[in-house]
């Protein structure tokens, strides 16, 4: 006599996997699917480029710009500007613009997707307390530079 089969509970009538496993694997696989996209995100904006520093390069620039040192603030342009227009050139545009005595910061955020252009708006305020709004470009070569036209 052969002893009677034993059936384990929950076998009887199991055909394949349940609608909770399938829905458990589905969203599993959607998980490892954005993974990468969300850790490339991530990597980019915590561990890439920081606007804060194009920020602080445009402070530096415009505080130049107000204390009368031209000098200091052309060195903080970019080659490019620097070959096109000279120092006294660089005074009299500062001059005809009308020389800040003070600035707020504005904007800021990066001119391509590598991070290495960056505009920044500042509010100029003059003697005369005239404000002027200009937008400053600036480019990594290899810190960052001033490179726009507004001076030249």
């Amino acid at each position: 006599m052969t002893p009677p089969m034993h059936t384990p509970p929950g076998a009887v009538g199991q055909r394949g996997w349940g609608p909770w496993a399938v829905a458990a694997a589905c969203v599993v696989a959607l998980l490892a699917a954005a993974f990468l996209p969300v850790l490339g995100f991530l990597v980019w904006m915590y561990g890439g480029p920081d606007i804060d520093e194009a920020r602080a390069a445009a402070d530096r620039f415009v505080q130049h710009l107000e204390q009368n040192q031209d000098d200091t603030a052309d060195r903080s342009m970019c080659s490019e500007v620097k070959v096109r227009i000279s120092v006294e050139e660089f005074t009299e545009a500062v001059e005809r613009l009308g020389r800040p005595v003070s600035h707020d910061l504005g904007r800021a955020g990066f001119g391509n997707e590598a991070g290495s252009s960056a505009l920044v708006t500042v509010r100029l305020t003059g003697g005369s307390g005239a404000t002027t709004s200009v937008s400053l470009r600036l480019e990594t070569e290899p810190g960052w530079r001033v490179c726009s036209d507004t001076f030249g």
